[in-house]
């Protein structure tokens, strides 16, 4: 009797053991991976500084197909960090809707607050909340926010300026209509430039401010550039980029502006890259101290037609990018509606008051060189992207050096043709040259100079009618 009680009692023990262990989850699935299934966040936010999308909304509208090349704003936890370089300044990143979130989105090649570099790597870390302003993109079948992008706030701390290169941002109200009776403070030209798409300029507007440090004034090409802001100190400042003296005049002392002047400008706002906002090259000095020239506001945007006569400038890929003067800009990564045989829809930039066009050609993203990249293609015309100077030089060519980007994992060097002639896009009468070849960090420069001394020509096309794109660093003509 005593043995059935004790089997009864040992039973009954084992029904109470496992009933009270039925009601408790298992912190850890069969191999110990603490929370196994991750429940996505649902889609919220409207984009804007004041509502950002979340890491989900933003992916979902990527994955739609429905973005745009606007920029938006996205909040999120960083997740993972591939990258923060302080040779380029930027840094590629995940975000997820929590710490430990497996369904990111990649920030690529982004920068600090106001577009600024990251300088030493230690700016954010993983767990970070941050609210970035960028344009979203599928590159690839990567879902992301594209290279340009800049942080507004980290863990809720933001820098309190829009400006690259500020230091503490502008306390000044933005204010003004962007008319001469009515200019642009520097806050309001800065809070417009920073919500532009990249390299596309408004019309011309008036901007006023105080110098800020010493200008860099070029008498040899007539230009100035320098900052200015609205109480005179390092906050909050803004970029007036090769702009000209009064009436579009050129400069011709270094000692026309000074620190702490005061002036009245007229141009065209762009957000260089997608990361620094500024006036656009092609500007001109309204006022100086209250002081006026009477001259008329409306022309001579571009400077004194004289120019055709320079020699020697760098025209660099980032000029190239923010010289546009059609509707018609460069975009990353692809090539958009360009056509090869319509014309209308080639990209058409000026520098140094000499127009030039283009066809099939973008910003590089960076992966295989950097610059401007040109398609190419050995057999189909109409995938051979080219270059070339529409207006004549005002003398005949002595050189032209191309610098060519190609990076250091690729095997193949730069294949293009390169023309010369007395009409605009000259496509035969081919000139060769042998570059000279140097290695940095992350790519190959090959320098190629092409002597036209011995003929008389006014133009030049850099044609890509072989295998595979080349990446344009820099160009620059030498007259006779």
């Amino acid at each position: 009797m005593k043995k059935i009680i004790k089997s009864v009692l040992a039973l009954a023990m084992v029904a109470m053991t496992l009933s009270s262990c039925e009601d408790v989850p298992a912190p850890f699935d069969i191999n110990y991976h603490e929370n196994p299934t991750e429940t996505p966040a649902e889609p919220a936010g409207e984009g804007t500084e004041a509502s950002p999308y979340n890491v989900a909304k933003a992916l979902e509208i990527i994955t739609a197909g429905t973005f745009t090349s606007d920029k938006v704003y996205v909040k999120g936890v960083v997740t993972k960090i591939d990258e923060i370089s302080t040779t380029y300044g930027n840094a590629t990143y995940n975000l997820g809707d929590s710490k430990t979130s497996t369904i990111p989105l990649k920030v690529y090649r982004g920068y600090y607050f106001n577009g600024d570099k990251f300088t030493n790597g230690n700016e954010f870390a993983v767990g970070d909340t941050l609210v970035i302003l960028g344009v979203l993109n599928n590159r690839n079948g990567i879902k992301e926010v594209d290279m340009g992008s800049k942080i507004v706030s980290i863990n809720g701390k933001t820098s309190g300026g829009n400006s690259g290169g500020n230091t503490g941002g502008s306390t000044t109200a933005p204010a003004g209509e962007g008319t001469e009776a009515s200019p642009y403070n520097v806050a309001k030209a800065l809070s417009i430039t920073t919500a532009l798409p990249a390299n596309q300029p408004t019309a011309e507007v008036y901007v006023a401010g105080t110098i800020v440090g010493t200008p860099q004034i070029d008498t040899n090409y007539g230009n100035a550039t320098f900052d200015i802001s609205d109480d005179g100190t390092e906050n909050g400042k803004f970029k007036i980029f090769r702009s000209y003296y009064f009436n579009g005049d050129k400069y011709t002392a270094t000692d026309q502006l000074k620190n702490g002047d005061k002036v009245v400008l007229y141009g065209k706002l762009v957000n260089y890259s997608g990361n620094t906002p500024e006036m656009n090259m092609g500007g001109k000095l309204i006022s100086l101290n209250g002081q006026t020239s009477g001259g008329n506001t409306g022309g001579n945007t571009g400077g004194n037609t004289g120019g055709q006569g320079t020699t020697g400038e760098t025209m660099t890929a980032d000029l190239i990018a923010s010289g546009a003067t059609t509707t018609n800009t460069l975009a990353t990564g692809k090539y958009g509606s360009q056509d090869v045989a319509n014309a209308d829809t080639w990209y058409t930039w000026k520098f140094n008051n000499i127009t030039y066009k283009g066809a099939k050609v973008c910003i590089s993203d960076g992966s295989l060189g950097e610059g401007i990249q040109v398609q190419g293609n050995a057999s189909d015309a109409t995938k051979q992207g080219f270059i070339f100077n529409a207006d004549a030089f005002a003398s005949e060519i002595k050189s032209v050096t191309v610098v060519m980007s190609v990076a250091i994992s690729s095997k193949y060097d730069p294949g293009y043709s390169f023309y010369a002639g007395n009409a605009a896009h000259p496509n035969s009468n081919a000139i060769t040259a042998t570059p000279t070849m140097t290695t940095g960090d992350k790519y190959k420069e090959f320098s190629y100079t092409y002597d036209l001394s011995g003929g008389n020509y006014k133009y030049f096309t850099i044609a890509n009618d072989k295998v595979g794109a080349i990446y344009i660093k820099s160009i620059v003509v030498t007259l006779k």
